[in-house]
């Protein structure tokens, strides 16, 4: 059964790209408050002016990056006056590798021996031929905050975006950053589980074919990451369940499925936990 099921390349699945964190839908569900409020900061770079900077925080897994790439792309889409560089701290965590992310952006290309001084001195024209928004996401990874202070002092039309986790780490700024940036501030609130539901709702009839998941089911995954607090383990959820349909040849998820998916979440949990513990 098995062979005949793979033989005739059939899947669930109709977008399994659906369930991925980076995955950008058309509408984000009850974050539209959030979005008008980053929207309203942006607003003053259509005209040239300087944007408000926004500093973003809130628990994992509720929708800030999300929020941020979504307008983002609706920019790039719309708009051909306005740069958006978005700037992963895990990934970029000093001031040198985080002007080397902007000058790949930007497409500048520069000698091997140049410092983090000469590199900003030449592309600050290049940038302020432009008006920018600076995300930096979990910004509380920054080694230094070198380069923040060179953007403010700097660079002309631009808006910072700071998102972190934690709404204390804005304190522990060096005075001369905090005197400049005077952000605003936005807290993405946790969804609650009706909202939870809709959004894993959503995400599943990109992700599936129609009647692959019933209600019960996906209404156990949203109890489960609702329990949480984080829709990317919704979206683990999702995945996983599907797999370990397709894995015995099913072409719907059942209640099993979901279960299995739930335990292999909480072994991994376990593990990270023990991990972290040593």
């Amino acid at each position: 059964m098995i062979k005949d099921f793979l033989a005739g390349n059939e899947t669930i699945f109709l977008n399994d790209i659906a369930l991925s964190y980076d995955f950008i839908p058309k509408e984000i569900p009850h974050r539209e408050n959030e979005h008008h409020y980053i929207a309203t900061c942006i607003k003053p770079l259509f005209i040239n002016r300087n944007g408000k900077n926004l500093f973003i925080f809130g628990s994992p897994g509720i929708g800030k990056t999300l929020a941020i790439k979504s307008i983002f792309k609706e920019l790039e889409e719309t708009s051909d006056n306005i740069l958006t560089f978005y700037i992963n701290c895990w990934k970029h965590n000093t001031t040198y590798k985080i002007i080397l992310e902007i000058c790949s952006l930007i497409n500048y290309k520069f000698a091997v021996d140049k410092s983090s001084d000469e590199i900003l001195k030449n592309i600050k024209p290049i940038l302020n031929k432009n008006s920018i928004i600076f995300c930096f996401d979990e910004a509380d990874k920054l080694e230094n905050h070198n380069i923040l202070y060179f953007i403010l002092e700097d660079i002309y039309k631009k808006t910072i975006i700071l998102i972190t986790n934690e709404n204390s780490w804005i304190n522990k700024l060096d005075n001369r950053i905090k005197s400049r940036l005077y952000s605003e501030l936005l807290e993405f609130r946790a969804y609650n589980y009706e909202e939870t539901y809709d959004i894993l709702k959503k995400r599943s009839e990109y992700a599936f074919y129609p009647s692959v998941i019933n209600k019960e089911a996906l209404e156990l995954i949203a109890k489960k990451t609702f329990e949480l607090q984080d829709i990317r383990a919704g979206l683990y959820l999702l995945k996983e369940s599907g797999n370990l349909a397709e894995s015995k040849s099913s072409k719907k998820i059942s209640l099993e499925d979901v279960n299995n998916a739930i335990k292999k979440l909480q072994e991994f949990q376990i593990k990270d936990d023990s991990e972290i513990n040593k």
